[in-house]
């Protein structure tokens, strides 16, 4: 049967999880953890990836991410397949580590983002290693209390979110340890588009195969310089409009890409460096315009 294609596409954030081959470990030592890390801090960089949280259990991965240059595949295949190779020869074993390709959940940040990091945090305790999770060294969760230095994690994209100060550590390590499990749960069968309805909106009808992801947007790009050259302005101009004359302009090239040559909202947004929402907003008032 054929595979479902992943959402790709820059500027997303994501929930990625990979289980050993046969449920087999993909950890056995510390020395096996460290060298992931360090792979991980290798290929994030290489990328454009951003690592906010993660948990390397004996058999699974767990990482949160933000993904600028829509590369993600790229990104965990490269981790991966660099890292199975080190741990075979390592451990004097033949074939894949990691048992399928890698699961992946786009992840709408503010509240889900913080919630998804908890869930993260929350591995060694759900896997009955400890009760603390702040005992097991292989998560992220340590430089979220200001604990140690992680260069790799940006933790500031959560903190912000609980205050400021050194009392922050101390309220998000209450947010972890206690008892309220969040808007919805992180396991497998959960949707593959995770937010509120009007995010999911945005995005459900907007999968494409992310082999085809770098072509797509070749083709978009030059599909926008033909349609901004028919309105006789500038690229310049319409990329950053001053005046609500301009800006109307712009709201009218939203439409007719989205109308006239189907491009979606977030692939739109992408043209114009704009939110998904904005590019949504423009069209319906086009619309409404032309229904008068």
């Amino acid at each position: 049967m054929a595979r479902k294609p992943r959402m790709a596409g820059p500027n997303l954030y994501h929930h990625l999880y990979a289980w050993g081959n046969d449920r087999h470990p993909v950890f056995r030592t510390a020395s096996n953890r460290r060298i992931y890390l360090t792979l991980l801090e290798l290929y994030a960089k290489r990328y454009k990836i951003d690592i906010l949280a993660y948990a390397l259990m004996d058999w699974h991965v767990h990482l949160f991410v933000f993904d600028h240059s829509g590369d993600l595949s790229l990104f965990m295949k490269s981790l991966h397949g660099r890292y199975a190779q080190y741990f075979n020869s390592a451990t004097g074993r033949v074939g894949h580590v990691f048992g399928e390709r890698f699961n992946s959940k786009i992840v709408q940040f503010n509240d889900y983002g913080v919630w998804l990091s908890r869930y993260i945090h929350r591995q060694p305790i759900e896997a009955g290693i400890t009760c603390d999770p702040e005992t097991f060294p292989w998560t992220s969760y340590r430089a979220y209390l200001g604990l140690e230095k992680r260069k790799l994690l940006k933790t500031d994209i959560i903190l912000d979110q609980f205050g400021r100060g050194d009392a922050t550590y101390r309220v998000y390590r209450e947010f972890v340890i206690g008892t309220d499990e969040g808007p919805i749960t992180w396991e497998k069968r959960s949707p593959s588009i995770v937010g509120d309805n009007t995010f999911v909106e945005l995005l459900k009808h907007e999968t494409i195969d992310e082999n085809d992801h770098k072509q797509q947007m070749q083709n978009m790009d030059e599909l926008f310089k033909s349609v901004i050259g028919k309105t006789g302005y500038t690229l310049e101009l319409l990329l950053d409009p001053h005046g609500s004359y301009y800006r109307e302009l712009r709201h009218y090239v939203f439409t007719i890409l989205v109308n006239d040559y189907h491009l979606t909202l977030r692939q739109v947004a992408r043209l114009f460096h704009v939110s998904p929402t904005t590019v949504m907003m423009a069209q319906k008032k086009e619309n409404c315009k032309s229904m008068k």
